[in-house]
């Protein structure tokens, strides 16, 4: 990835903000930390593939981690 297309703090927020939003009704207790985030990556899926949002909460939680490291 570039840096031309690297997400600036304030988009990276913003997608925090809106993992949040989805991952408030699946069955977690992982927070929205850049570790967190790597295990439900990880684990998630065992108790959530089926539920709505679960698809999109992969999504952000991926592109975040995409724009961290």
């Amino acid at each position: 990835m570039s840096l031309a297309t690297k997400m600036n703090i304030f988009e990276i927020l913003n997608l925090r903000s809106q993992w949040e939003e989805l991952a408030r009704d699946l069955d977690t207790d992982i927070d929205s930390t850049v570790s967190g985030l790597k295990c439900f990556m990880e684990h998630s899926h065992k108790r959530n593939r089926f539920k709505p949002n679960w698809d999109d909460a992969m999504d952000v939680a991926g592109h975040i981690l995409d724009n961290v490291k």
